[in-house]
């Protein structure tokens, strides 16, 4: 699986060796990349990253081992500025299509790059590639309840409001060939 290029960006899928590298330090996964450091800041408090390492060594990595011809749906993959040569943010799912054709998608992006569109360029990036994969139907992805910028970028990117879950509310966006049936 090669990277995703948009206008700006380069979407890296990152393999089983680069994930063991990011679980270690960034730094290390990006001087191995050749990529300049990111030094990198979220506007999301520290329990969002401590999540994103845990779920990284519990659910990322051994998903990778265990399921090696399905690596890119449960891999983390790396938004880069193309011209920087920086790290300024990722993007995820959740595993494959379930029987159902859909799947779960989560993004975040560097607080020193948000508000430039750089998060609804690579979430677009993201989905084409997403909705070239036959088994994809439907792409969801949940946000916190209150209004942010993150609730805005589903919207900018095509997705529909569905409702309240158990930790937020609920967006869904359905292959263009295949609405959602009500």
């Amino acid at each position: 699986m090669t990277s995703l290029i948009s206008n700006r960006l380069q979407i890296i899928p990152l393999s089983l060796s680069d994930l063991e590298q990011l679980s270690i330090s960034r730094a290390a996964l990006e001087t191995a990349r050749c990529l300049d450091l990111s030094h990198f800041e979220l506007k999301a408090d520290a329990r969002f990253m401590a999540e994103f390492d845990e779920a990284l060594a519990h659910f990322v990595i051994p998903n990778l081992i265990a399921h090696p011809d399905r690596w890119v749906w449960y891999t983390h993959w790396l938004v880069v500025h193309r011209e920087l040569n920086l790290t300024i943010g990722g993007l995820g799912m959740a595993g494959p299509p379930d029987a159902d054709g859909q799947i779960m998608i989560g993004y975040f992006m560097d607080r020193k790059f948000e508000g430039k569109g750089y998060t609804t360029e690579a979430v677009n990036c993201f989905l084409d590639w997403i909705f070239e994969q036959p088994d994809v139907k439907t792409v969801i992805a949940d946000t916190l309840r209150e209004f942010n910028a993150s609730q805005r970028v589903l919207q900018k990117t095509g997705f529909t409001f569905v409702g309240e879950v158990e930790e937020g509310v609920r967006w869904r966006k359905s292959r263009p060939d295949h609405p959602v049936q009500v």
